[in-house]
């Protein structure tokens, strides 16, 4: 990401990174890139609400003395487990730019309803082809599939976010946001294999102080979101996130 212009420490932005992936199989347009596309640039700097949503006082109240502006930047993941292996640790290192102080990655899920925020990801069993046909890196024992490249050997074979999704839960609900669960099943597709790529460059790179990361599945358009209401669902999100306990264990 770009820096930014140097502001006095009560101001300092807080970066937060969402990515989308593009068409894959039947989605010819993907909910989730059109969910996070809008917010590419923009800044977050008050409470934000949900189309339509019952006005509720508490939750309308202008930021609070401790709030952080929040700064939004956005990029597209093709469908490839070539992409997230690369595109994912780069996304983290701190080579050329401060890394974000948080990451989220939003994907489609199939005919489910809800927004789900995903809990944990899976090291191996990633047998589904991607948009390529390509299938994830092999381990040279067991015929394992997934993070078969010796940089991820200390890696374990789960982890989990270090998000409070219950604390989530309840501000998204609070705020208007209706269709919304926690899930413990990433799907073992790139959606996972993208969320594990990521937690686990995460603990690579920063394991002492890692940057916290979260998979948000959205449903397809329409289903029951508009894609402007998923936009102010992801809103509400990052807000509840990062200024309302959501970084808290």
């Amino acid at each position: 990401m770009p820096p930014l212009d140097p502001l006095a420490p009560s101001q300092q932005p807080f970066r937060v990174h969402l990515t989308g992936f593009g068409p894959f199989g039947p989605h010819t347009v993907n909910a989730s890139w059109e969910t996070v596309r809008p917010l590419d640039g923009t800044v977050l700097s008050a409470p934000p609400s949900f189309p339509g949503a019952q006005s509720v006082a508490a939750a309308n109240k202008g930021p609070g003395p401790t709030a952080h502006p929040i700064h939004l930047s956005t990029s597209l993941l093709p469908v490839k487990y070539s992409s997230a292996l690369g595109l994912i640790p780069a996304l983290h290192a701190s080579d050329t730019a401060p890394p974000p102080d948080l990451v989220i990655h939003c994907g489609v899920s199939g005919d489910d309803r809800a927004i789900r925020l995903e809990q944990r990801a899976r090291k191996w069993g990633y047998d589904k082809l991607d948009v390529d046909g390509e299938l994830a890196p092999e381990a040279a024992a067991g015929g394992r599939r997934g993070f078969a490249e010796t940089r991820w050997d200390a890696c374990p074979n789960e982890l989990r976010t270090g998000i409070n999704a219950a604390r989530v839960w309840h501000c998204a609900k609070r705020r208007g946001v209706e269709h919304l669960s926690p899930s413990q099943d990433a799907g073992l597709y790139l959606c996972e294999f993208s969320y594990y790529a990521s937690l686990a460059s995460a603990q690579l790179q920063n394991p002492e102080r890692p940057t916290p990361v979260l998979f948000v599945h959205v449903p397809p358009l329409g289903s029951p979101y508009s894609a402007e209401e998923l936009t102010a669902a992801m809103r509400i999100l990052v807000w509840a996130i990062v200024n309302e306990g959501g970084l808290a264990s």
